[in-house]
């Protein structure tokens, strides 16, 4: 499997069909190294963004609170120059790609800025600078 570096939000289905990678993190493993600016895998599936954001008791702000990680890691991350995939139950392709968390829509802008787009049938891509 080959992907370009920056970040692709894939369902199960698009997952199965294009791969994942061995080294794998859960969510909050991946937050945690983020945070602390601990090593990266080059390559790295990341599962359960959309378990950690249905459990959060606001979506919408823990959403936020991985975008703002995201932002202010940014220069760490780009210096690692993964390619990190997050392997979701399912993305909804309205509305620029949208995540569902417990009744509440969480639209992949809001975590991965707007230059993240359609790839394929359940891919987003876009670059590590999520604020654009």
């Amino acid at each position: 499997m080959t992907l370009e570096i920056g970040y692709h939000v894939m369902s199960q289905d698009a997952a199965a069909k294009h791969g994942v990678y061995d080294d794998e993190l859960s969510i909050v493993e991946f937050l945690r190294h983020v945070d602390q600016q601990e090593e990266l895998p080059l390559d790295v599936t990341v599962t359960g963004l959309d378990d950690y954001l249905a459990a959060a008791d606001d979506p919408e702000d823990a959403a936020e609170h991985v975008h703002e990680l995201l932002r202010d890691r940014v220069n760490f991350i780009m210096n690692q120059s993964p390619v990190i995939q997050f392997v979701v139950d399912d993305v909804e392709t309205w509305n620029g790609g949208v995540l569902s968390a417990e009744g509440t829509d969480i639209r992949l802008i809001t975590i991965f800025g707007g230059s993240i787009d359609q790839e394929g049938a359940g891919w987003y891509a876009g670059e590590f600078n999520v604020q654009t």
